[in-house]
């Protein structure tokens, strides 16, 4: 008698808990990501040491590429690990690459998690070519958010005397992807002198997927019209771009800090994971973009998005205008917010710890759960604000009791 045939309905129950899983297996990631890129961090120093020994002995010239590889088979053994490569300019061809291994067992509750929920939603015994299938399919799911930590932990790697002990070339890159496959840049650096009129003329041609994942440094392109564009990950470092327009723009994961901004106007732009540290934004317009940390569900094409806030962390943001923003989760710490607008933005879990908000509108602003420790207060309109749970010593509930009488 032939053996029942695993159903639609099974497929879709499984389906549903695959979604859980990662949903879960997230959120898992999320709790525990600062212990998680501290570890990242520790083992990329030990790598840089060990490659600069080399540099020192000559086995070893500058280095154009370090590429963290997911080595999926590795994942089927039950053995999750990286292939971490330092390579020259000519990367995967490079004959003599410097290997190292990073394991993350720690990454592997959602793979079996999911592998025995596969096995208990099927009705027949899932044959093991189908469930290897299953769960390289999850491994890549996974791996997009691996992707995600990764850039945070570089953020912080490349400063370390280790990273910048090394002999790099020019144009360096830290990449992730698969063994062998596809990858994307998590870190770039470009110390190139580049003319100012030709980078222009480039960006001017508006061309569909030339402008992500670049490295942009003290340039001067202010004035100009950048509406539009997908500058998805693309490092802005201390760039000079006042009075202008970045409408309708995909900046996702994108660092811009130390620039001069004044007067740009971000409106109606994806902002998930930016860095605006340190910047100034006098009078920027960020009305309507979109940003908030909660968004984890939502995917912009194969990374998710939300993963973590955007950051304005000692940024000067007088007069700016957050009207209708999507910041839940965004951290505002340290920065002159005197006269900003945040009217009707929705700021959930945002931190304006020792923030000066001299004269700031909340009004109409969902603040649940916000943070205003240390913040200054004197004038702030909280009018039809949502203060639900909102943190303030009882001298700033008393000056906004006071606003708001």
């Amino acid at each position: 008698m032939d053996k029942p045939l695993e159903g639609p309905e099974q497929q879709v129950n499984f389906n549903e808990a695959r979604l859980f899983s990662r949903k879960d297996w997230a959120e898992m990631l999320k709790a525990t990501l600062e212990q998680r890129i501290e570890e990242c961090v520790q083992k990329f120093r030990e790598y840089c040491r060990d490659i600069r020994q080399k540099q020192l002995q000559g086995q070893k010239g500058s280095i154009s590429y370090i590429t963290y590889s997911m080595l999926r088979t590795s994942w089927l053994e039950q053995h999750p690990v990286y292939l971490v490569e330092a390579a020259d300019e000519y990367w995967v061809f490079d004959a003599n690459p410097i290997q190292f291994e990073w394991e993350i067992s720690w990454a592997f509750s959602y793979w079996s998690d999911l592998q025995q929920q596969r096995q208990a939603e099927a009705v027949e015994q899932p044959s093991e070519v189908g469930i290897e299938q299953i769960m390289l399919d999850a491994a890549a799911e996974l791996h997009a958010f691996m992707v995600n930590m990764l850039r945070l932990a570089m953020k912080r790697a490349v400063r370390t005397p280790e990273f910048q002990a090394l002999d790099r070339a020019e144009t360096f890159e830290i990449r992730a992807g698969e063994y062998l496959d596809q990858s994307v840049s998590v870190y770039k650096e470009d110390r190139r002198k580049r003319d100012v009129q030709e980078v222009k003329a480039w960006l001017e041609l508006k061309e569909a997927q030339q402008y992500g994942y670049e490295a942009l440094t003290e340039l001067d392109l202010s004035e100009g019209d950048y509406s539009r564009l997908d500058f998805r990950y693309t490092a802005f470092r201390s760039m000079q771009m006042e009075n202008s327009r970045l409408q309708y723009c995909v900046l996702v994961g994108t660092d811009w800090q130390d620039s001069l901004l004044q007067r740009a106007d971000f409106t109606f732009s994806l902002i998930y994971g930016a860095d605006f540290s340190g910047c100034s934004l006098r009078n920027a317009l960020l009305d309507r973009v979109m940003g908030s940390v909660s968004d984890s569900d939502s995917w912009l094409e194969w990374e998710p998005l939300g993963f973590s806030g955007v950051n304005f962390t000692g940024a000067d943001l007088q007069g700016a205008s957050f009207r209708a923003a999507q910041l839940q989760g965004a951290v505002f710490r340290d920065t002159l917010l005197q006269q900003a607008s945040f009217i009707n933005a929705d700021l959930a879990a945002a931190c304006f710890e020792n923030a000066d908000l001299t004269g700031a509108s909340f009004a109409g602003a969902d603040l649940t759960d916000v943070s205003f420790d240390g913040a200054r207060l004197s004038g702030t309109d909280f009018t039809g604000a949502n203060l639900r749970g909102v943190n303030m010593t009882e001298e700033q509930l008393r000056e906004v009791r006071r606003q708001l009488t």
